[in-house]
């Protein structure tokens, strides 16, 4: 069994720059999402079941980076988050929230917003690297 990927776990301090990124990503998400309470409600079946899942690791791991003083970004973590996340929102929540139901649509939805949100990292890593060397 190979252990090499475990190295790459390292534990960042969370800097100001990388907080504010993801308090921009949360108010965003939180925009889009009221947004479609508003706008999308019923006309469509994608934006009626699916929209808010896909943002919903957006808005997890952007609060989470926002406040939590490691960064959260080494992809198998947030994989492994999602994980944890959506047997919680789709399974657990059968027990406690009358009229649930298990969706596997939804936990696709929640790790492709997982997808998005370590390309949208890596793109603010990418910027960041580029800004750092021309300094």
């Amino acid at each position: 069994m190979n252990f090499h990927n475990l190295k790459k776990i390292s534990f960042e301090r969370n800097d100001k720059n990388f907080r504010i990124f993801n308090i921009f990503i949360f108010i965003i998400s939180l925009f889009l999402y009221f947004l479609k309470n508003l706008l999308f409600k019923s006309p469509n079946w994608f934006f009626a079941f699916y929209f808010s899942d896909l943002l919903a690791s957006i808005v997890l791991f952007s609060f989470l980076n926002a406040l939590y003083p490691v960064k959260l970004t080494n992809i198998y973590l947030l994989l492994f988050i999602t994980a944890i996340a959506s047997f919680v929102w789709e399974y657990i929540a059968l027990f406690i929230k009358n009229g649930a139901v298990f969706d596997l649509n939804d936990v696709v939805c929640y790790f492709i917003s997982c997808l998005i949100y370590i390309v949208l990292i890596k793109i603010y890593s990418y910027f960041l690297n580029k800004s750092l060397i021309k300094s």
